[in-house]
């Protein structure tokens, strides 16, 4: 997994996420994490966020084995 760490002013970390979150949140390759806030030693913001690749298609699974036989009541 990928994470994407955005550092720096306040200001300006909050100008890059409100930009760039959009952006990835509509793609469709690309599936996101909620961003976390990091703790700082000093002044400004530190955020992070996971990435990875979203599936490759819609996912389709076929029965490779005999489905089980029905049984009939008899009356």
């Amino acid at each position: 997994m990928a994470q994407i760490r955005i550092m720096g002013d306040e200001n300006e970390v909050a100008a890059v996420l409100e930009m760039l979150l959009p952006f990835v949140q509509a793609s469709t390759a690309l599936v996101a994490s909620a961003p976390r806030e990091l703790s700082m030693r000093g002044p400004g913001r530190r955020v992070v966020f996971e990435l990875l690749p979203a599936a490759p298609g819609p996912v389709t699974v076929e029965r490779d084995d005999q489905p089980a036989a029905r049984r009939r009541e008899l009356t």
